[in-house]
C-alpha cells in the first residue's frame, strides 16, 4: 500500500511519534536535545590569530531558531549551552553554507527609544568599517561605496522543549562584518544584531563567527 500512502499526502505519522511544530527537514542531523563538537585545533594551533574562540568538547542543543529568507532560502540557527550557536544556510533545503558564533558581548538599551536610537544612528549597524575587540571589521551587505546602508530586517521563530514546541519570536536589525585572517588565509565575521522581543524587550549583541564545513563538526 506504499503507493497509496504517497499518492494521498505520504506516509502516516509513526505511532507515538508527536509531529514537529515545523514542517522543513532540520539539516546535517542536528536537533534540539542533539550535540554537537566543533574542531578547535585551528584555535589552539594560533590562538594570537583569532578574536573568537569556539567552546570546547560536545555542546547540547536546547533550542533552535528558523529564520525564512523567502524564495526557498532560510537560516536554521542551533543554540548551544555555551554563549554560542550553530547557522546553517539553505537553499530549498540544501546546504550552502556552515557558521558557529560565539557572542562576545550584549548591551540592553534603556528603553525602546534608545534602542531605536541605536539602529537608526549606530554605526555599528550599517558603517562601511568598524573598529572593534582591537581590529577592524568591514561590511559584508549593501553597496560598496556607500558610507553607511540599513540594517538588514528579519524574523526568527524559536523552538524549545522536547517534544518541541514554538517559544518565542523576535526581529533582528543587523549587519554582518568580516576581517581577514591573514595568518590562515581565513576570514573572520563580526555579526552585530539589534533583538526586538516586544513589547519591552530589547538587547544589542555582538557575536564572533566563522566559516565552516563538516568535517570540522562532531554531531550526535
Amino acid at each position: 500500500m506504499g503507493w497509496l500512502d504517497g499518492l494521498f499526502g505520504g506516509k502516516k505519522r509513526e505511532e507515538g511519534k508527536p509531529a514537529l511544530p515545523f514542517a522543513h527537514e532540520l539539516p546535517l542531523g542536528l536537533r534540539i536535545n542533539g550535540r554537537v563538537a566543533f574542531d578547535t585545533l585551528t584555535f589552539r594551533a594560533n590562538p594570537q590569530a583569532w578574536t573568537l574562540r569556539l567552546p570546547e568538547g560536545h555542546q547540547g542543543i536546547p533550542c533552535y531558531g528558523y529564520i525564512d529568507l523567502r524564495g526557498g532560502h532560510a537560516l536554521h540557527r542551533f543554540y548551544l549551552d555555551e554563549d554560542a550557536y550553530l547557522q546553517v544556510s539553505t537553499a530549498n533545503g540544501q546546504v550552502e553554507g556552515i557558521k558557529a558564533f560565539v557572542f562576545h558581548d550584549t548591551v540592553n538599551p534603556a528603553n525602546q527609544t534608545a534602542f531605536k536610537r541605536f539602529i537608526q544612528d549606530s554605526p555599528h549597524l550599517g558603517a562601511a568599517s568598524i573598529d572593534y575587540a582591537g581590529r577592524t571589521w568591514f561590511r559584508e551587505f549593501g553597496d560598496d561605496v556607500a558610507e553607511k546602508v540599513p540594517p538588514v530586517v528579519y524574523d526568527e521563530v524559536l523552538y524549545r522543549h522536547d517534544p518541541p514546541r514554538r517559544d518565542d519570536d523576535l526581529t533582528h536589525y543587523a549587519m554582518l562584518y568580516r576581517r581577514e585572517v591573514p595568518e590562515l588565509d581565513r576570514d573572520e565575521f563580526l555579526l552585530v544584531t539589534a533583538e526586538d522581543y516586544g513589547p519591552s524587550e530589547f538587547v544589542v549583541t555582538y557575536a564572533l563567527g566563522i566559516d565552516l564545513n563538516t568535517a570540522d563538526l562532531d554531531i550526535t
